[in-house]
């Protein structure tokens, strides 16, 4: 029974350790600098597959919200933002480390053909 439990126990640590979860303070602005709008990611990584969601809350005062899918690959973000509520479709953000920042990233996300600065980071 002892067996049983210890097995148990170290299946669940190492089920665990392969994925990871955190929150991001996020920033969307366009190309020319001006916050759209500002929120949180929950994003969640497991071996190089990421997925999240996102509460925003756009600079009307609005709620946006859509959800993550991609990749992280030699530090690099690749995420579709899917099904976001302010109806841009075909987002793909690919987010960079930013220099001298631990755990932030900036980059793109084109959106049919529009661009978006998008700037996050770990809490």
């Amino acid at each position: 029974m002892i067996k049983l439990a210890l097995t148990t126990a170290l299946a669940a640590a190492a089920f665990s350790a392969s994925a990871y979860a955190a929150q991001w303070n996020v920033t969307e602005a366009n190309k020319a600098g001006i916050k759209r709008a500002q929120g949180t990611w929950t994003v969640a990584t497991e071996g190089d597959k990421v997925t999240g969601k996102s509460e925003m809350q756009l600079d009307n005062g609005s709620v946006l919200t859509y959800k993550l899918e991609g990749e992280l690959t030699g530090g690099v973000y690749t995420l579709k933002l899917l099904d976001r509520t302010d109806s841009k479709k075909n987002c793909v953000w690919t987010g960079k480390p930013v220099e001298g920042a631990h755990n932030v990233y900036m980059g793109e996300a084109v959106c049919d053909g529009e661009k978006i600065v998008i700037r996050g980071g770990q809490n």
